[in-house]
């Protein structure tokens, strides 16, 4: 495969990854939501929202958001700092 390919299946594949490779921020878990984002919880329960694009965004505490299997989860904190220095730190690698 050469170089190029290479760089383009990257560059698809990372950003579904991400969510799952979050773990030096002290995310324990992540779900994917139905809208494309992904919630992801810190060791000390509290919340953060990733939109579909990678970006830590804002979202409202006590918001309810449906998960892709169909559950619904409610929005504990906003923790959009720790978040974003959570990608930060992985998107250095």
């Amino acid at each position: 495969m050469s170089i190029r390919k290479s760089v383009i299946v990257l560059s698809l594949v990372l950003p579904a990854l991400s969510a799952l490779a979050l773990d030096q921020g002290g995310i324990v878990k992540s779900v994917p939501l139905k809208d494309g984002s992904t919630v992801h919880q810190f060791k000390d329960g509290k919340m953060a929202m990733e939109n579909k694009y990678g970006h830590a965004t804002r979202m409202q505490e006590g918001m309810s958001m449906e998960t892709t299997d169909g559950k619904s989860i409610t929005m504990n904190g906003d923790e959009v700092a720790k978040l974003s220095s959570a990608i930060w730190l992985h998107n250095r690698k």
